[in-house]
């Protein structure tokens, strides 16, 4: 069986920022690590549900709404209810640090 992680339509982008997503149980911090123009997957201690709904605050985009699509072992994989197009998801980008590559 293939991992959920990998069933991706879209290049993600490796970054590491902590922000909000706010749901059916209030707000709570996630730790964004890669992202893309459909999406994104994040760690998180909250117990969230395949099917919640969110708001997750983005750089330069403010609040953007996302259906989470699979939980396992404390990491999300949230779908945008619309995509991001180039020109906003490049600027959102320029406002994140990239994720080291090496230890």
């Amino acid at each position: 069986e293939q991992d959920p992680s990998e069933l991706r339509r879209a290049k993600r982008d490796l970054v590491s920022f902590s922000t909000q997503a706010t749901g059916r149980s209030g707000t709570h911090s996630i730790h964004v690590v890669n992202i893309s123009p459909l999406g994104l997957m994040a760690r998180t201690d909250i117990a969230f549900l395949a099917g919640d709904s969110l708001r997750i605050d983005l750089p330069h985009l403010r609040a953007v709404e996302a259906i989470v699509r699979w939980v396992e072992d404390g990491r999300i994989g949230t779908e945008f209810t619309r995509g991001i197009d180039t020109q906003n998801y490049d600027a959102m980008l320029a406002f994140m640090p990239e994720r080291q590559k090496a230890w």
